[in-house]
């Protein structure tokens, strides 16, 4: 099998590209999954999936890799990192009722939205995600939403 080929001056982009996609993503997912996330923690003290939402590749980065990006990028990563790192030392360690852990998290969620926020328009904005349409027999194309299984349902849907 033949390796895929690929131009190495596109690897500093895609680092961003990724980078930004995973930034967004973890944002995106703690602030949807946030009602299924606490009720979690309340019933069984469960601290898997709280740490899975968290999770992130940065720490796998290579000095080599972050090299390929511009200072006020990797700064603007840093921050956002470290913001989710001290929510994942949060996450691991807490002992906290639901109702502060709810607290800490609204607080925890604002801050890493905001450096979120920062870091995706630094690297050059998320991705977009990609719309996946459904071709019905009469041959009507049909937009199908994005599944999150774990957001609260729209008060129009329930």
């Amino acid at each position: 099998m033949i390796p895929p080929v690929y131009d190495e001056s596109e690897i500093p982009e895609r680092l961003r590209r990724l980078l930004a996609a995973e930034i967004s993503r973890i944002v995106e997912d703690l602030a949807e999954r946030q009602i299924f996330l606490i009720e979690t923690w309340g019933r069984h003290r469960d601290r898997g999936p709280l740490l899975d939402t968290i999770f992130s590749r940065w720490r796998t980065l290579a000095m080599t890799d972050l090299a390929l990006l511009d200072s006020e990028a990797i700064a603007a990563c840093e921050a956002f990192y470290r913001d989710l790192d001290e929510l994942r030392l949060y996450f691991q360690f807490t002992q906290d009722m639901p109702s502060t852990l709810e607290q800490q998290y609204e607080r925890a969620l604002e801050r890493v939205a905001v450096t979120g926020s920062e870091a995706v328009t630094l690297l050059g904005g998320s991705p977009p995600t990609p719309t996946v349409t459904v071709v019905h027999d009469d041959g009507e194309e049909v937009a199908v939403p994005r599944l999150s299984l774990l957001a609260p349902p729209d008060d129009d849907e329930g």
